[in-house]
């Protein structure tokens, strides 16, 4: 029986491809509890002048939103439905270099919140991990 080679090379490719991801996104040995992020239902807009977005995600979102080199800082839960806004135009917003992240309430990006993590964060590569007592999320910022 020939297999067909092209099929067998597609399976390596995707598990040799899998498996480094996965390993990206594991925090540290033993069981960690984490979500997905909720950006899918945080779709930010202008409204009244100021960028921000209502929340239309099934839960509340804890928001980190920072305004890199600027004043706008946001560490808050947002409730279903309700909007947060910036306070900054959509004209300053595509001129301004910003960051967010949107895990479920309890729970923060499982990556610290740094300079060194910005790239990481801004694809949207990271999962939501529960709070502990005392963690900083705007560590680095």
């Amino acid at each position: 029986m020939k297999r067909d080679q092209s099929l067998v090379l597609a399976s390596a490719l995707i598990l040799s491809c899998w498996t480094p991801l996965r390993a990206a996104t594991d925090l540290a040995p033993g069981r960690v509890d984490t979500r997905p992020h909720l950006e899918a239902c945080t779709k930010w807009s202008e409204q009244n002048g100021s960028f921000g977005f209502t929340n239309r995600c099934s839960q509340p979102v804890a928001l980190i939103f920072v305004e890199l080199k600027g004043m706008r800082r946001f560490d808050r839960v947002i409730q279903r439905n309700e909007r947060l806004d910036t306070g900054l135009s959509g004209a300053t917003i595509k001129t301004t270099d910003w960051l967010f992240t949107a895990c479920p309430a309890g729970y923060g990006p499982a990556v610290p919140f740094t300079v060194e993590n910005q790239p990481r964060i801004a694809k949207g590569l990271y999962e939501c991990a529960a709070l502990s007592r005392g963690r900083k999320n705007l560590s680095g910022f």
